[in-house]
């Protein structure tokens, strides 16, 4: 199972959050606690991703939480009176690598739910704030064809690697791709599966069965190993279990307050029509009486 940080995150803080009150209940109070709701819309990106890449056929294979390193900055250091510059390093994870007929691709999540999307050459900007997300998604690619191609190498296959890197976004308000930027991609969460798939094939069956046995091992990657214990058993389940009970609450209150800002404007048009009606009937009153 993929490793889901961000339902994980969302269900640690919402864990510390009081019960809510029947009053909160009774009227749609948001049950998720402020401190959670960012880490609320980032796991409900990370469930649509993973729906997406569940539909994707037995040719293609995804490769989840997948540590690379990438250069954070430089540190100079004297040593025997000589400045030397070493490169510091920060451990990475892509949320997914998938291999398939179309070839490698490293997929970086991001939530962006009702937002207006507008992505250029070098420039991704949602809510007219702009971010870093191409430049990232950039040097995770450049990282997985280092790494990758230096395992495929020690495993005796040759291969010249094409990686695509892929910024997929949840639910935007609007996403306008004004000019593509480089090799990178952003598609939306419910829109990657048949964008992928439609890609024309690239690679021979043979040469991803390579690719990817190369791709799932540990050894290829710079840092903690590929499978964590967190993500896969009865654990995993729960957590998926509890999150879509806490999803079921939030839906639930949505429909509340609805239903009263509903029955507070049938309230106040009834109020309006009952004044206007009495108004009328004294002004007819004193007609009749005039």
């Amino acid at each position: 199972m993929p490793p889901l940080s961000a339902l994980r995150e969302c269900l640690t803080i919402q864990a510390d959050e009081a019960p809510q009150s029947f009053l909160a209940r009774l009227f749609g109070v948001h049950p998720i606690a402020r401190e959670a709701r960012r880490s609320f819309s980032g796991a409900l990106a990370e469930l649509a991703v993973t729906e997406s890449l569940s539909a994707l056929g037995s040719e293609w294979t995804v490769v989840h939480s997948v540590p690379v390193a990438g250069p954070r900055q430089d540190d100079h250091r004297l040593v025997d009176h000589r400045l030397v510059e070493h490169r510091l390093v920060e451990h990475r994870v892509i949320d997914h690598l998938v291999i398939g007929p179309a070839g490698i691709f490293t997929l970086s999540v991001e939530s962006h739910a009702g937002q207006a999307l507008w992505v250029g050459e070098r420039t991704f900007i949602a809510d007219g704030e702009r971010l870093d997300h191409l430049a990232r998604a950039d040097e995770t690619g450049r990282a997985v064809t280092r790494l990758l191609g230096s395992a495929l190498a020690a495993a005796g296959v040759a291969l010249e690697l094409v990686v695509t890197p892929c910024v997929i976004v949840d639910a935007p308000a609007t996403l306008e791709v004004r000019q593509r930027p480089g090799r990178i991609q952003v598609v939306t969460a419910r829109s990657f599966a048949v964008w992928l798939t439609g890609l024309p094939r690239l690679i021979s069956p043979a040469v991803v069965d390579e690719v990817v046995a190369v791709a799932v091992a540990a050894s290829s990657w710079p840092s903690s190993p590929l499978d964590d214990p967190d993500t896969t058993g009865a654990d995993a389940h729960e957590r998926r279990a509890e999150f879509e009970r806490l999803r079921r609450r939030v839906s639930s209150a949505r429909f509340r307050r609805l239903l009263w800002t509903g029955l507070g404007v049938v309230v106040s048009y009834g109020t309006v029509i009952v004044t206007l009606g009495s108004a009328t009937a004294l002004e007819l009153t004193s007609a009749l009486g005039g």
